[in-house]
């Protein structure tokens, strides 16, 4: 007998296919933006807050050193080198902090973004969503 699955954990089936959808969506979306310059990419989930955000890492298989965070789901995808953060939560903090000042040069074009800024931010502050989550 199968053991019953609990919705929006790990071994959900339903959240395995959103989390799939998402990496697939995300880097070939990269891919074309010219971020990772091969075919042959890794790619993987480092933090998910299910059927809403994915944080995931990227890079050339070719590349020795460092990797890309990327954000996506509900959100703009965005990147940034791994440079900048060390953690899932970190680059989190680093994408709200870069939405809300594109969201103010946009001005008023950019109230959608400047909410999404806010509620990562707020996310990045509760410490109950990144426990053992490392890099």
């Amino acid at each position: 007998m199968a053991k019953p699955r609990k919705p929006g954990t790990v071994d959900d089936p339903a959240l395995q296919a959103w989390i799939s959808r998402q990496m697939d969506a995300a880097v070939n979306r990269l891919m074309r933006r010219g971020i990772v310059a091969s075919v042959m990419v890794e790619a993987k989930p480092a933090w998910v807050l299910p059927g809403t955000l994915l944080i995931g890492k990227i890079r050339d298989r070719d590349r020795l050193v460092g990797f890309d965070w990327f954000i996506c789901g509900d959100a703009p995808l965005s990147h940034i080198d791994s440079s900048l953060a060390a953690t899932p939560r970190e680059a989190a903090r680093h994408f709200a902090l870069q939405w809300h000042l594109d969201a103010d040069r946009l001005g008023g074009a950019g109230a959608d973004l400047a909410a999404k800024a806010g509620a990562l931010y707020e996310l990045v502050d509760q410490d109950v969503f990144w426990r053992q989550v490392a890099g």
